[in-house]
């Protein structure tokens, strides 16, 4: 079993970020037995590692989510119970009425979760007439 652990450290001096450590905490007998087949293969462990990440990041197996998709997923929760009871606006910011099928149409993008887009595709089909 693989246990690992990504950590990253922020060294500040001053009020400003001097540098970023970034890396992975291995089990020291598993890395070692990784690294002798990589030394066996005629490759390093970090293109070992690298050729993982590419072949993962093609695969579509590992995707790298963008800022801020949970607050907008839990935004597209919200508004697809509402649509569901029946509600078609919301007062948004500035006192603006905001439709709620044309904001879920334009999270549909951005949200991440297969479960959550399905159902906002299930809830905006059946909210038109």
């Amino acid at each position: 079993m693989c246990l690992y652990g990504l950590f990253i450290r922020f060294v500040y001096t001053g009020g400003c970020v001097v540098k970023v450590f970034k890396g992975f905490r291995f089990d020291p007998e598993l890395y070692g037995e990784f690294r002798r087949l990589a030394v066996a293969g005629g490759v390093t462990v970090t293109g070992v590692f690298e050729r993982f990440m590419s072949v993962c990041v093609e695969a579509d197996a590992v995707v790298f989510p963008e800022r801020g998709v949970a607050g907008l997923e839990a935004e597209a929760r919200v508004l697809v119970d509402w649509l569901r009871k029946g509600k078609r606006f919301y007062r948004g910011g500035g006192g603006v009425d905001v439709n709620i099928a044309g904001r879920l149409v334009w999270l549909l993008s951005r949200v991440r979760d297969a479960d959550l887009k399905a159902q906002m595709e299930k809830v905006l089909k059946a909210s038109v007439p």
